[in-house]
């Protein structure tokens, strides 16, 4: 029935519609005018009223602005909130009006300056005359009459408006051409007619040899000629106007009439303003810079003139007699194919509507019966379900507790054998695997009884006041390793340097990584998840006046329409392939957690490009009992890298999938092994592979792919191999920036000294010839990987404050120099991010937190804060600043969280600092 109905709704509606069918949708101009008064002005606004009568699809909204700046700047805003299309403006002064005028521009509203414009290339399109052109005409046709010698006066308006400027510049450039043309002085009316009666016959009296005058309107041009009149040079004074309006009064009139020697047309442009205004709604094409050409009139086409003005203004009465005809008849044809259109869709309207009604009621009926009995199936369905679900959930709680004890007796002594020295590596594997998925079931244990005390109303919030922002980067850290393993570029993205919030730190820390731990299982190799945090409005009005968005996105399979409303939803399963088996608890306990927060989850999900998961908490306590509260640190936070260690490495889903490596991350230090005698790297391999991970690869070429990949620690190499040989190798990597800081040990039968010079050369750490030393091999790599950690060591000092050390490679060293001279020329940049950094270093984000985690041993955030901490002491010795002062100034959020920065690096507080 319903369908039916608006089926005929549909029908009905398009009847009615026909009649606008072909009609065009009403553009709005809005016009601001700078002023009324003048005789142009009102010509120009009539030129505009008679080209509308040709664009039956544009409306003209105009405001007068009265020689006001203020009022015009109201005004233009006035025509922004009625919606206009596109604005035309004459601005009245430069300077007030520009920012209005650019706001209009920016949001997107084409700008078209008639006569006038602004400083500023923010706008569409200029229509007006050549200002620059009438002046220089005006000061021809003077030098002209004049024979090239004599005495003139300049009378021109304000100098706050683009026409006055442009003219006097074009009249005094095309002067320069003529020495004998003396430009005796001018006279600025500054808007005031009064001016020119007082100052003229001044000048006349100083000078009476004056010979012409140039005026900047023919108003101004007619009070000269009335001055000049009653003065002793009578009419011998050449008098020449502009704008030469063909009205009554006017400046060809007052050619006529012998008052001006001469006048410029100057063309008010209302005409051709309408006309690019309609090209620019239409999307046509149209020039920017529409400068209308001028002509001068004096007694020589004056008469000519004259009939082709009357000729224009008879013709344009006609057609505008002919233009009212036809909106008349229009109007009353609308009105007319209204009314049938209004009759004939009612009529066929009853009668369909009758028809359904009457075809309609048998079948409500039926379907009222059918949707009650399906209800109540329904709800019998949905409390056998429950009640299943509640035995289920109820079974495995039982025996997760009955687990509990004898699985934590396991785990403890599998940690302890997997810590033992003696154990045979065949065993130790098994031992690792039994470890693994013991871990494994434990944590859906966890999970379970999690959820049990949820269902029992035990669970209880334990929030305290944590960084948030902190506690991101914490878990960002700990993902890092996996994010490597998998080549996934993991980004926490924030403008925010903290953001303290009351949470539950181990609930808390539970959703992220269940979110973090799914969103790594969808995303392929070489992807990008990304951990987003703001602060944002609550849409609905709440206790709390602020809440923190978490979001994490990750550009993965997506999550088909069909599942994405269960997501959350216990023991559902998006996946039922034996590549992500799971228990479907994760993200039902997610959702109880920040529920348990007084907050929301949601999920987005494109198929097949990305999901983005959205946690919203209340910012403040206002919305926390106070059993929700703890008042001091009784949450102990967990140790990041030990939960992804158990979490993740061991979790056999993702670990299944790692072909070719092994399920147990190493922590040992990785060294590349570069020779192409396999037994001699066999033999190398042994006398290393009980204290490091060892990487082999048969010549250069095969192992620049491995270092690409892998990112050694430590490189040792022979010389003579064929493709690449060892000296281009380490010629390639230490020149460049991407893998200058690997520290290389070359191995080569040549053992002369030019030849060893000649590694070293290179940017070779080391020359060992052969044959070597077992002993001699394995000190120097601990030497090289022990100077890199007290570098690291220096910079993780809370009292370096140093320049960059001299124990590494140069290339190292001018990296780190740039990195930190990017960070101080954007200390008071708020929004610098870790990728602007990168962009500007010309490295990838991934690659220049590696180099920066090798070099110095702390991540980019640390090295950031160390620079700016750097820079605050010299501030702090020499600038005689207050503490908040240098704490913004060197781009910290809060004095408070530069002061706690400060005493963690440098072991005193920033006060104590300034009085030593």
């Amino acid at each position: 029935m319903t369908k039916e109905i608006n089926k005929i709704l549909t029908v009905f509606l398009l009847i009615f519609s026909f009649q606008n069918g072909f009609s065009k949708d009403k553009y709005l101009i809005g016009f601001s005018q700078c002023a009324q008064h003048a005789d142009w002005r009102q010509n120009m606004e009539a030129e505009m009223e008679r080209e509308l009568m040709f664009h039956d699809d544009l409306s003209l909204v105009i405001k007068q602005a009265y020689d006001d700046a203020n009022l015009q700047v109201q005004q233009i805003n006035e025509l922004m909130e009625m919606g206009i299309d596109l604005l035309i403006v004459s601005p009245y002064q430069i300077s007030p009006v520009q920012p209005v005028i650019e706001e209009v521009y920016r949001k997107g509203i084409p700008v078209v300056f008639v006569d006038r414009k602004i400083d500023s290339d923010f706008y569409s399109a200029y229509v007006g005359g050549n200002n620059y052109e009438i002046g220089e005409v005006a000061a021809n046709y003077i030098a002209n009459r004049l024979a090239n010698t004599g005495k003139i006066v300049e009378i021109m308006g304000g100098l706050n408006s683009s026409p006055a400027i442009e003219r006097t510049l074009g009249f005094n450039q095309t002067l320069e051409n003529y020495p004998e043309i003396q430009n005796i002085d001018k006279i600025n009316t500054n808007e005031s007619l009064e001016v020119i009666s007082d100052k003229l016959p001044e000048i006349i009296k100083k000078d009476s040899n004056i010979k012409a005058i140039f005026a900047f309107n023919d108003d101004f041009a007619k009070i000269a000629s009335t001055v000049i009149s009653k003065s002793s040079l009578g009419k011998e004074v050449l008098i020449v106007g502009v704008d030469g309006l063909p009205n009554e009064g006017g400046g060809i009139e007052m050619v006529e009439e012998g008052i001006l020697s001469a006048t410029l047309i100057y063309p008010t442009g209302g005409k051709e303003a309408i006309e690019i205004a309609s090209k620019i709604l239409h999307g046509e094409p149209y020039e920017k810079e529409n400068l209308l050409a001028t002509t001068l009139v004096d007694p020589t086409n004056v008469d000519i003139i004259r009939k082709q003005f009357d000729k224009i203004n008879s013709l344009q009465s006609d057609i505008s007699k002919s233009q009212n005809m036809l909106l008349t008849l229009g109007e009353r044809y609308k009105v007319q194919q209204f009314m049938l259109y209004f009759i004939t869709g009612t009529f066929l309207l009853v009668i369909l509507l009758m028809f359904l009604l009457f075809r309609s009621f048998n079948k409500l009926k039926d379907a009222n019966h059918n949707l009650e009995r399906q209800k109540e199936e329904l709800k019998t369905l949905s409390d056998k379900l429950e009640k299943v679900t509640q035995e289920k959930l109820r079974f495995f709680t039982n025996i997760s507790h009955e687990f509990r004890t004898p699985l934590t007796l396991i785990v403890g002594p599998l940690e302890d054998l997997l810590k033992s020295s003696g154990l045979p590596d065949d065993i130790r594997k098994r031992v690792g695997l039994m470890h693994k998925n013991a871990l494994r079931l434990l944590q859906m244990i966890n999970q379970l009884m999690d959820f049990r005390k949820i269902e029992n109303a035990k669970m209880r919030l334990q929030a305290g006041n944590y960084n948030l922002v902190d506690f991101l980067n914490e878990v960002r850290e700990s993902f890092l390793p996996l994010a490597d393993n998998k080549q996934i570029n993991l980004i926490f993205d924030t403008d925010l340097q903290e953001l303290m919030a009351w949470f539950d730190w181990d609930k808390l820390d539970k959703v992220v990584f269940n979110l973090l731990s799914n969103a790594f299982k969808f995303t392929p190799e070489k992807g990008t998840i990304q951990i987003k945090l703001r602060k944002e409005n609550p849409i609905v009005k709440s206790l709390w006046d602020e809440e923190l968005v978490i979001e994490i996105t990750d550009n993965g399979k997506g999550i088909s329409p069909k599942h994405i409303n269960h997501i959350f939803d216990r023991f559902y399963q998006v996946e039922k392939s034996d590549n992500f088996k799971g228990t479907g608890l994760g993200l039902a306990l997610s959702k109880e957690f920040v529920e348990l927060h007084h907050g929301r989850i949601n999920v987005e999900s494109a198929e097949g490009k990305k999901t983005t998961f959205t946690v919203k908490l209340p910012l403040g306590d206002a919305h926390l009992n106070r059993d929700e509260k703890v008042s001091d640190d009784v949450q102990k936070p967990i140790m990041h890298e030990q939960l992804v260690y158990n979490k993740i490495y061991l979790n056999p889903e993702i670990a299944d999938r790692e072909t070719g490596k092994e399920t147990v991350s190493s922590e040992r230090p990785r060294i590349l092994l570069v020779e192409d005698d396999r037994e001699v790297r066999s033999y190398i391999r042994e006398c290393l592979e009980e204290s490091y991970e060892i990487l082999e690869a048969p010549n250069g070429k095969v192992a620049l792919k491995m270092i690409e990949e892998e990112e050694p620690d430590l490189i040792v190499s022979d010389i003579m191999m064929p493709e690449m040989d060892g000296l281009e190798l380490t010629h390639q990597l230490k020149n460049d920036l991407k893998t200058c800081h690997i520290p290389i040990i070359l191995l080569s039968a040549k053992s002369s000294l030019e030849q060893r010079l000649e590694g070293l050369e290179e940017g070779a750490d080391s020359y060992i010839p052969k044959p070597f030393s077992k002993d001699h091999l394995q000190i120097r790599i601990r030497k090289l990987l022990e100077l890199r950690v007290k570098i690291h060591e220096r910079y993780k000092s809370q009292h370096f404050i140093d320049e960059v050390p001299n124990d590494i490679s140069r290339l190292d060293k001018k990296f780190l120099n740039r990195v930190s001279k990017i960070v101080e020329d954007n200390l008071q940049k708020d929004e610098f991010t870790v990728e602007e950094l990168s962009d500007l270093v010309g490295l990838s984000r991934v690659q220049i937190y590696r180099k920066i985690k090798k070099l110095t041993g702390m991540s980019v955030s640390e090295y950031v804060r160390m620079v700016k901490l750097k820079a605050s002491l010299e501030l702090i010795r020499t600038s005689g600043k207050s503490m908040s002062e240098i704490a913004y100034e060197v781009g910290f959020s809060s004095p408070s969280y530069f002061a706690q920065c400060f005493k963690k690096q440098f072991g005193i507080s920033p006060s104590d600092y300034a009085k030593k």
